[in-house]
């Protein structure tokens, strides 16, 4: 009984979307203290996307929901650019709202700082089983 229980709470938890959603998912977007122009600053270490003595150099915030996101793992599948390890990708239906963070030079680890460029253009995300789990470029 137990095995099935936590066999139940493995597939409700640790699903292929998780890491995407915890890298990539911010919707609505984040409240973040200290004002807006923190909000690269305060989200890479919120999702602790800062580890292991590095500062992570570029990530994208889609300020979309996962069910919206996984609705492109259906359009033509095209190469990934990015990634040779995923090779199932997919060009979004329409634009979506992003907030790219790029590091800012020379920032070092614990206090890693970010520059953010808030947009509305076309995403490209690969897909495994219809799930979203890479997002490309």
């Amino acid at each position: 009984m137990w095995t099935f229980l936590l066999f139940l709470l493995d597939l409700a938890v640790f699903t292929p979307a998780r890491p995407f959603s915890t890298r990539h998912i911010d919707n609505p977007r984040s409240w973040v203290p200290g004002g807006h122009h923190r909000y690269c600053d305060v989200m890479m270490r919120r999702r602790w996307l800062i580890h292991r003595g590095k500062c992570k150099q570029i990530n994208t915030f889609i300020h979309e929901d996962l069910a919206t996101i996984a609705e492109f793992c259906s359009t033509p599948s095209v190469p990934c650019t990015s990634s040779p390890s995923v090779h199932n990708c997919h060009n979004s239906a329409r634009d979506v709202s992003v907030t790219d963070c790029f590091a800012s030079t020379g920032t070092r680890p614990p206090h890693c700082h970010y520059h953010k460029k808030e947009s509305t253009r076309p995403i490209r995300v690969g897909c495994e089983k219809g799930t979203p789990v890479h997002l490309d470029g």
